[in-house]
This record gives structure tokens, sequence and C-alpha cells, in this order.
């Protein structure tokens, strides 16, 4: 994350939060303050997110998202099936809660909520009812400084182990950047192809961006329009 919000440490106000037992033979008076960032840190870790562009717009055009997250253009850009990527996770995780919602942009942003501690509730269950209502207000929420990113997110909740999702169905095209060789289409072409995926280059023209279907006949290249 390069969110400033997001990528930096986090702690949080809290009410009757058990830092004793959460930090055993560690919490103090003195390390109180380290503790909530070290709460933080376990609340970070209970969150996988995997970020897409395209929430309102096609998202492979996007000029912005080339620069900031494709080494300068040198990158790939994966499309995928939304509904086809939900039904893979759903059958390879069907206990696992999850969120695939837009992100929200905005000039006012809500405050990171203070922690209600349940001592009625197991440790799981306090980080289920926290965790969901910080992915609202907070890991869905971004600054209007953002917005250009047009983006969604695939959020799972309290998570610790890694997840890793099947997308064999879902992966449905492959954009090549424009700042890619072209030595390196062939391997791409091959994997590309194999996989029975479409394939495009991307071409800057009229200055916008547009992708071009790319083949090879005979040993030569051919693009055409998409």
């Amino acid at each position: 994350m390069n969110d400033p919000r997001e990528s930096h440490n986090w702690s949080f106000g809290s009410i009757n939060l058990p830092f004793a037992e959460l930090f055993p033979g560690y919490y103090n008076d003195k390390t109180h303050i380290d503790c909530q960032f070290k709460f933080g840190q376990m609340i970070k870790e209970r969150f996988q997110v995997v970020c897409f562009s395209g929430a309102k717009y096609a998202g492979w055009n996007n000029e912005m998202m080339w620069s900031h997250y494709a080494d300068g253009q040198k990158g790939i850009c994966l499309e995928f099936d939304e509904e086809e990527l939900l039904n893979e996770i759903r059958s390879a995780f069907p206990e696992t809660v999850f969120q695939l919602r837009d992100v929200v942009y905005g000039k006012e942003r809500k405050r990171k909520p203070w922690i209600n501690w349940n001592a009625n509730l197991t440790r799981d269950e306090n980080f289920d009812t926290f965790l969901e209502v910080l992915s609202r207000d907070v890991i869905f929420s971004k600054s209007e400084f953002w917005e250009r990113e047009d983006e969604k997110r695939l959020v799972f909740l309290n998570q610790v182990s890694n997840l890793f999702i099947p997308v064999s169905r879902a992966l449905k095209a492959v954009h090549i950047g424009l700042g890619i060789s072209k030595t390196h289409h062939e391997d791409i072409y091959q994997a590309v192809t194999e996989a029975g995926l479409k394939l495009y280059v991307m071409v800057y023209d009229n200055d916008k961006y547009k992708r071009w279907n790319l083949t090879k006949k005979e040993e030569q290249w051919w693009t055409s329009r998409d």
C-alpha cells in the first residue's frame, strides 16, 4: 500500500482492550504506547487485500496506473472476469469471509474507530467484529487525491495465513505495457496463448491508451484494433 494512512504504522484508541492478555510478559505502563502499535500490526495482519482498477471505467487504459504500478510502462495489466473470480473464491474457500467493493473517495475522512473489546466474546469473535467495522470505515475509504485510481478492492477478513486464489477461469486477458521490449513478446505470447487468454499490446494514439490485438502469423507479428 502506498496510501500514507495504510502504509504507516497503526494504533487505535480502545475501551477494555486486554493488553496484558494480548502481550503477556511484555505489557506494562512503559510499553503501553508500543503495545498500541503492536496491536495495530495485529489488525493489519488480519487483512488480505487485492487491489484492482476499473471500478467505473475500463481499467486497462488508466494512464496513471500504468505509470505508478507497472515499472514505468514496462509491466503488464491482467484483466479478470469479476463473477468468475468470485465463483473461484467461493469454491476454493467456502468458509472464508471476504468482500469485493468499490473504494469510496471523499474530502471528509472517517476517523479510525475505537475498539470496544467485549470480554464475553472470544479473541477471534472480537477481531471479527472490529475488522468488519474497520473494513467499512477505513479499508474501502480513501481521500479524493486517489480518486483517479478508480479502485475496487477484494478484502479477506481475519485471515492470518496467506490465501492463494485460483484464477484459471477468471483471468481473461493480458495487456502488454508500452515500455516492454518487443524481444519479450515471444515469451509472453507463448505463455498467454497456451493458457487460452486474449493478448493485447498497448498503444498511445491521439493522447489516449488503446489496446490492439497481438497475433503471430508465419513468424511475423500482427496487430489489429480491438
